[in-house]
Order: C-alpha cells, then sequence, then structure tokens
C-alpha cells in the first residue's frame, strides 16, 4: 500500500520535472535580428572596419527608428533592395534598414544582392506583423 502511494506521489513529480527539463524555448543568438517575431537575418562578420557587433547594433537602431516613425506606422513603405558599392543595401522607404556586404554573402553560394531579397523578404514579413495597419511590401 505504502509503495502503492509512493508511486503515485513520485511518478508525476519526475515526469513533470522531465517534461520542464525538455521543453525550453529557443533563445535567439546575439547576431540574429528579427521584426515582429520574424527571423530576419544573422550577422556574424565585420565588414568595411566595422565589428559584427557594431553592425547587429546599427541595424537594431535603424530598425527602432523605422517602426518608431508614424509614417511607416499608418501608411506602410515599399520595402526594396539596391546595390551599395559591392555591398546591397535594403531600404524601407528611402531609409537605410540593413546593409548585406560581401562578407555576409561569403559561403553562401549567393550574391550579396541575393542574400539581401531573401532578406528584405523577410524583412517585411516583419513589418507587416510589428505594423498591422501599415501596408509594407517588397518592391
Amino acid at each position: 500500500m505504502r509503495s502503492r502511494l509512493l508511486v503515485f506521489a513520485v511518478v508525476p513529480a519526475l515526469v513533470w520535472g522531465l517534461s520542464i527539463s525538455l521543453a525550453h524555448p529557443a533563445l535567439a543568438d546575439a547576431s540574429d535580428i528579427s521584426v515582429g517575431g520574424v527571423w530576419v537575418a544573422k550577422i556574424t562578420h565585420d565588414a568595411a572596419g566595422v565589428s559584427a557587433d557594431q553592425r547587429i547594433v546599427e541595424v537594431h537602431k535603424r530598425i527602432t527608428d523605422i517602426l518608431s516613425n508614424p509614417v511607416y506606422r499608418y501608411q506602410g513603405a515599399p520595402v526594396s533592395v539596391r546595390p551599395v558599392g559591392q555591398a546591397a543595401g535594403i531600404f524601407v522607404a528611402d531609409q537605410l534598414a540593413i546593409t548585406v556586404m560581401p562578407e555576409d554573402a561569403a559561403g553562401t553560394g549567393v550574391t550579396p544582392m541575393e542574400l539581401a531579397r531573401q532578406w528584405a523578404q523577410r524583412l517585411a514579413q516583419g513589418l507587416t506583423k510589428a505594423l498591422p495597419d501599415a501596408n509594407v511590401h517588397v518592391f
């Protein structure tokens, strides 16, 4: 009788403890760029004399500026990709959001312009979620 009581008390506690230890939410890496819950890109390379960490901070600042702009919030804006020398710029309207450097595309099998198009598509999706009333689209 006592062993049955022990089984009914201990087994559920062990199962609960095991389920808690196995179920962890995925944590974003510091090099990840996300907007509106959508993963946009990962910046891991220094480029043009700027560290990867500095580039990440600048991209977060630019995205915050974009999200804070009432024009984009209520009117929306096109997301476009334009060449910037050997790099590619992702713009929201005329505001630079992300610069995709050749170092970012190294080893991916795509050009900086193609990688920028991929990132721009996800940026537009994220902006649409973060600014649900805005008309954000890839141009």
